[in-house]
């Protein structure tokens, strides 16, 4: 009895010696893949001047997100992952809820265009409106995702965070509609709502 409690506690020390192998090599490869991050100069807050990013879209074409817009639209940044249910939702919502004449919706995402074909064919999102940039959402301070962003047409940043819901997403709307017609600094209660 005693040499079996022996041989099994030796078993467990070599498995776990080499889970910490494991570890500690995963731990290593992802500190090398990460590289030095840069400092940023302009702080993503709401209230204040949206970070001005220029990326290109699935047509080809360079944007500038941020920034007084050409058009004289606001911009709502929908942050987006392929093969999530809660994307899905939140693009469909975003569609439903916006007027594009007086709002451009842009798509934001990271990773492959094939990765978000379906999603694209599904909701008939045009190439012009989707950016796979992992930079812009980095800019704008974006962890999770579903997330959005909303910028009035004269480049500020009226509200931004994680949309887990239609709701979430129509008091985003509404806030920034507000503070739009009103002229004034986002509304911390909002913005930690929609955060």
């Amino acid at each position: 009895m005693l040499i079996a409690s022996l041989f099994l506690l030796w078993m467990i020390v070599i498995l776990l010696v080499v889970a910490v192998v494991a570890l500690s090599r995963q731990v290593r490869a992802m500190q090398e893949g990460a590289g030095p991050v840069a400092p940023r100069a302009v702080a993503a807050v709401p209230g204040r001047a949206a970070p001005v990013v220029s990326a290109p879209t699935l047509a080809g074409d360079m944007l500038t997100i941020g920034g007084p817009s050409a058009d004289g639209r606001a911009q709502l940044l929908l942050f987006i992952a392929p093969g999530c249910a809660a994307s899905r939702s939140a693009v469909r919502d975003a569609l439903a809820l916006t007027n594009r004449t007086q709002l451009r919706l842009l798509f934001l995402g990271e990773g492959r265009a094939e990765d978000y074909a379906d999603m694209l064919r599904q909701h008939r999102i045009r190439d012009t409106d989707i950016i796979l940039n992992a930079q812009v959402g980095a800019d704008f301070r974006i962890g999770t995702r579903p997330s959005a962003a909303l910028i009035d047409a004269s480049g500020r940043l009226l509200a931004r965070g994680t949309i887990d819901g239609r709701a979430q997403l129509e008091a985003l709307l509404a806030h920034g509609e507000a503070d739009a017609a009103a002229g004034q600094d986002a509304d911390p209660k909002i913005v930690a709502l929609a955060s």
